[in-house]
């Protein structure tokens, strides 16, 4: 009996996007998958746009191209939750309405925000005069806040009620001092907190980003009022919020955060029985069904740490590939292993096969100075 062929099944499906909008113009799609990860970006030109995704569930997006301070900038719209398939073909439709101008008067060079409730931000900063202009605002409520150039002073926020094609104009003078926040980081456990920032979120729902140093961020520019810290997730520990104490003007708060501890994968990749380490060999870390959860690359001893807010999963693959120490791509994997929220789990060597000859890197070599001829005295 000859061998039957069965045809491979496809394993992307295709999102096509047909955009609505009042006249000519050029837009961006953008496609977000479940945790927040813009997978897919493009710019189009016309009524029509295929993408091709992998199976699951996107946010679609489409934003005017225009500039920022350009009045004839179109709202942006957003469909959240679409479904594709595998081998399939799924369409939305996105409309782009007119949007709100807002004329802003405040302080030479500051920068103005619009927030609105579970939205975006538009932001714009003002020239010279004290002038800044808001474009593209979607219709509903929104909240105007304007900030000098250090963040020093801010104004009071301003709410209106945006609709298609209205011109509005608001004054926006900033006047209060603004409030300060240290945020010290502890873990549950002995080890330090390696998160590399956190956010601070106001009432408005404005968020001011600041670097962790020595488990220390030092926050600045925050409105008065009421804040919640937000720190994300980071090897060995899940992410956590707090919310703090009202912050006076001109005051600086401090807080500690406890953010409690997570599942951790260790281990070391060697090169053949021998135990050569491997640096900078890739280890990636997958779900029962073959989703990457995450990626790292290994040290000088070949050790690697995997574990960024992870809590207790069965079925986890660990999947370890050579890196640059070898001409030729090899892999190995753990499967099967299964974690426990505040538990470090060690796999040992992961051993991977030696094929072909080491690669042999050498430095650089600088190129020969030019020298031209002295001028004439």
């Amino acid at each position: 009996m000859p061998p039957t062929h069965r045809p491979l099944r496809p394993r992307v499906g295709t999102l096509v996007v047909r955009l609505d909008a009042p006249g000519p113009g050029v837009a961006r799609v953008s496609v977000s998958d479940a945790a927040g990860r813009v997978v897919r970006r493009r710019r189009v030109l016309g009524p029509v746009a295929a993408v091709e995704l992998p199976p699951g569930r996107y946010r679609v997006t489409a934003d005017d191209d225009r500039g920022r301070h350009d009045p004839r900038r179109l709202a942006s719209a957003v469909v959240d939750d679409v479904p594709v398939a595998a081998g399939e073909a799924v369409e939305v439709g996105l409309v782009l309405r007119a949007a709100t101008v807002v004329e802003v008067t405040t302080d030479r060079w500051a920068r103005v925000t619009a927030l609105q409730p579970g939205g975006p931000e538009v932001e714009a900063r003002a020239d010279g005069r004290g002038r800044a202009v808001l474009t593209g605002l979607g219709s509903g409520p929104w909240s105007l806040v304007a900030h000098d150039p250090r963040t020093e002073r801010c104004s009071v926020a301003v709410a209106i009620c945006a609709a298609p094609g209205v011109r509005r104009r608001v004054s926006l003078p900033a006047d209060r001092p603004t409030a300060g926040l240290l945020v010290s980081l502890r873990g549950t456990d002995r080890r330090p907190v390696r998160a590399g920032e956190v956010v601070v979120v106001d009432s408005l729902g404005r968020r001011v980003v600041a670097p962790v140093r020595a488990g220390v961020a030092d926050v600045r520019g925050l409105r008065p009022g009421r804040h919640t810290v937000v720190v994300p997730a980071s090897v060995g520990h899940l992410g956590t919020t707090l919310a703090v104490a009202a912050l006076a003007a001109g005051d600086v708060g401090a807080v500690e955060v406890v953010v409690p501890v997570g599942a951790t994968v260790t281990g070391r990749v060697v090169l053949t029985r021998a135990g050569l380490p491997l640096y900078a060999a890739v280890v990636s870390l997958l779900d029962a069904g073959g989703t990457e959860l995450e990626r790292t690359r290994t040290g000088d001893d070949g050790r690697f740490e995997l574990g960024t807010g992870l809590r207790r999963t069965e079925g986890l693959t660990v999947v370890a590939t050579t890196g640059p120490e070898t001409l030729h791509v090899t892999r190995a994997a753990v499967a099967d292993l299964d974690v426990v929220t505040g538990v470090r789990h060690d796999v040992g060597d992961v051993v991977l096969p030696a094929t072909g000859p080491p690669a042999a890197w050498t430095a650089r070599a600088r190129a020969a100075a030019t020298r031209r001829p002295s001028p004439r005295v």
